[in-house]
């Protein structure tokens, strides 16, 4: 849901950034912001999604270690 929010909100600037740029005398810096927004969202996406398969391991080896432990006192 986060994702889509900031998607959405990159999309707005970015689009108002380039017809900015369409009629602006030096349109670089519009170019640079429309470019640079997406940047952001691309390197924040990347983080997260780093973040949350970090998590996902974590969780899947506290969990297979649980499962161990439960095995091994079952058997005894």
């Amino acid at each position: 849901m986060k994702t889509t929010a900031y998607f959405i909100a990159t999309c707005f600037i970015s689009t108002f950034a380039f017809f900015g740029a369409l009629g602006a005398k030096n349109p670089f810096p519009l170019f640079a912001v429309a470019f640079g927004i997406w940047a952001l969202f691309l390197w924040g996406y990347s983080r997260r999604s780093k973040k949350d398969a970090a998590k996902r391991f974590q969780e899947r080896l506290f969990n297979d270690y649980m499962r161990s432990k439960t095995r091994g006192s079952l058997r005894r």
